[in-house]
């Protein structure tokens, strides 16, 4: 995938010895005003690299494939999460319906069952009440 997409937005990656490949996520200077902060969280220079980051160790991993490749190894990972839009008097176990929210919550809950994720689910605890 690797040189198959533009990088517009001069996204770097790096290579962590434990947690694989991670793209690089520029900081806002801690004391910009909350105004500055907020709105440079919320710009896709930021979500990009996060979302990327979020996703399972496995497929950061991917290399030597292509776009088409990706997009179907991606799409059947995206499977496994949930929709659940937010709508009045309905509960949503997550606090938005955004990819990287859903994919926090399943890592809190231990709920990766894919190749190279870890899980830190107890085995006896479904089993507990």
């Amino acid at each position: 995938m690797w040189g198959l997409c533009s990088n517009d937005i001069d996204l770097r990656f790096n290579e962590h010895q434990r947690l694989g490949r991670l793209c690089n996520i520029s900081r806002v200077h801690p004391r910009a005003p909350t105004r500055v902060k907020m709105l440079r969280s919320n710009s896709f220079s930021i979500r990009r690299p996060a979302l990327f980051n979020s996703l399972p160790r496995h497929l950061r991993a991917l290399t030597n494939i292509t776009l088409d490749q990706f997009q179907a190894t991606l799409d059947q990972f995206l499977q496994d999460l949930p929709d659940e839009p937010h709508l009045p008097h309905y509960y949503s176990r997550a606090p938005t319906n955004s990819i990287t929210n859903w994919l926090a919550l399943r890592r809190a809950d231990g709920g990766f069952t894919h190749p190279g994720e870890a899980t830190h689910r107890d085995p006896g605890a479904e089993h507990s009440v």
